[in-house]
């Protein structure tokens, strides 16, 4: 069993208990740096402006314990509810309006066609932070304070704010999360979402996506993505990290070679770019579609094992240093674990450490207020592949890649 982690909001942290959610903390609490929201817009068909107006009145009633800032929105209201009507009325007010902070759309049905027209026009065409919020979510009066504290905590997120963080104890580093997801549109295109801290407080986040045929593409495209990342932390820092940790998702036990042949010597080649820069570097393997089933024993019975668990022996590689982690609360039923495999540790970190740290990842997730499966880097790098891959069809504008537009 791992200990439980301290959550650092602005001026408080607490100590995590064995349920690990933190959901009634954060929204009394500060985050730990917030975004004012002065410039923004709220768009909302004709029929739905009850709800609009109810959702901008009640965010301004929980705005102030989360530490948020917020200024009366300019409010839209369209005749119908037609993908063109809300892509038009959003163009002619991003291009009147420049310094808009951010675009939030009501809209009144889960229709994908009018998702990916208002994503493709705030992530490409003219970008800003938007969010798209579905009537029916915000149609049940007595959860409504509940939904619109979420929905703020998330736009802080998307503006660049930092909603809370865990102790580092490693200084310089710099932890990355990478994910592939297969685009819907192009058949054997897939897209590579790649998210990495740039402060010492993990909560700075930078973005890239790069699109790919064959293997070889994939290659080149994590290396520039890589490298890029590099040179944004050296731009915030002054300096380059000295320890990385590369957490690769969607790799299955008959990849690992061509992971370890391939995308580890090119990220190395990437240090060559600097002069005399030789820093530390672990890469692991994250798995989540796996057949272990971890079970807690006791005299009642078996039951599933509490958050934090780790299992490194007995059911582990003997070719690998691998481990198999329980990061996630479960609350029915039976929780598969996470299975970890080191492929590349040149950073002196322990199996310990490594453990340690990857619970710590886990806790990281701002869209959630408790622990979850993977890394958050990871879950960070698959919402960013995903949406790229399932709606955009495309690399999203670069002016967004230090905040998580994507969430």
């Amino acid at each position: 069993m791992l200990p439980f982690e301290t959550i650092c909001l602005k001026s408080s942290s607490f100590a995590t208990g064995a349920n690990v959610s933190w959901s009634r903390e954060v929204v009394n609490g500060a985050s730990i740096s917030s975004i004012p929201l002065n410039i923004w817009v709220v768009f909302y068909p004709r029929r739905s402006a009850e709800q609009a107006v109810e959702l901008i009145s009640t965010f301004h009633k929980v705005a102030g314990p989360i530490g948020l800032r917020l200024q009366r929105p300019i409010t839209v209201e369209l005749r119908d509810d037609r993908t063109e009507t809300y892509v038009k009325s959003i163009h002619s007010q991003l291009t009147s309006e420049p310094h808009l902070q951010l675009v939030v759309c009501v809209i009144e049905s889960n229709r994908d066609d009018l998702y990916s027209a208002i994503k493709k026009l705030c992530c490409l065409k003219c970008p800003v932070p938007s969010q798209v919020i579905n009537v029916r979510t915000i149609s049940q009066q007595q959860k409504l304070r509940g939904i619109a504290q979420k929905i703020l905590l998330q736009l802080n997120s998307k503006l660049g704010g930092e909603l809370w963080t865990v102790g580092i104890p490693l200084k310089s580093l710099m932890v990355v999360g990478v994910d592939v997801h297969h685009d819907t549109s192009k058949k054997h295109q897939s897209v590579m979402g790649f998210v990495a801290s740039v402060n010492s407080s993990l909560t700075h986040w930078y973005s890239r996506v790069t699109f790919q045929t064959p293997t070889e593409e994939l290659i080149s495209g994590f290396r520039a993505c890589f490298l890029s990342t590099l040179q944004k932390y050296y731009e915030l820092n002054h300096d380059l990290p000295q320890k990385i940790v590369v957490y690769r998702d969607g790799v299955s036990d008959g990849q690992l070679k061509m992971v370890e042949l391939y995308e580890i010597p090119q990220l190395i080649k990437c240090f060559e770019t600097f002069p005399n820069y030789e820093p530390k570097l672990v890469f692991i393997v994250v798995q989540k579609r796996i057949n272990t089933i971890l079970y807690s024993s006791s005299a009642n019975g078996f039951s599933s094992v509490p958050a934090g668990t780790v299992l490194d022996h007995t059911l582990t590689n003997k070719d690998w240093v691998d481990f198999y982690l329980t990061a996630h609360d479960i609350r029915q039923g039976v929780g598969l674990p996470t299975h970890y495999v080191t492929l590349y540790n040149t950073a002196n970190l322990t199996p310990d450490h490594l453990q340690r740290l990857t619970f710590k990842m886990c806790h990281l997730y701002w869209n959630w207020p408790g622990t979850i499966r993977v890394p958050a880097p990871c879950k960070y790098a698959h919402k960013l592949a995903f949406l790229s891959g399932q709606f955009l069809h495309s690399e999203p504008a670069i002016q967004l890649s230090d905040k998580l537009f994507f969430l």
